[in-house]
């Protein structure tokens, strides 16, 4: 089994989604996270007491969406691949085997 952890911008969801959908990966899990790294952060205005001032900035940390699902190994470049190749999709995925899982 593999472990699929995906990070994109939040308006990416559900190009993702969908993306995993149409590889029948049925069950995923996802978070909304702050966080820096390679994805760009886009400046925003910044607003004082409900007024916009008109000022830029760049925040230290950007919303991102954290997505994981576990996939049997025979699936797990398939999908990968199919993310890449979505134009919409910016973002990082990672792979890890899953040795061991216990139902609870």
């Amino acid at each position: 089994m593999k472990a699929l952890i995906i990070y994109v911008k939040e308006n990416n969801f559900n190009a993702v989604k969908q993306v995993l959908f149409n590889n029948e990966v049925e069950a995923i899990t996802y978070f909304d996270v702050m966080g820096q790294g390679h994805l760009e952060r886009e400046a925003t205005e910044r607003i004082v007491q409900g007024y916009k001032t008109g000022e830029k900035y760049t925040p230290e940390f950007a919303r991102r969406t954290r997505i994981e699902t576990i996939i049997p190994d025979s699936k797990a470049n398939t999908v990968v691949e199919a993310l890449k190749a979505d134009a919409n999709i910016q973002g990082r995925v990672f792979v890890f085997d899953v040795n061991e899982s216990q139902d609870l």
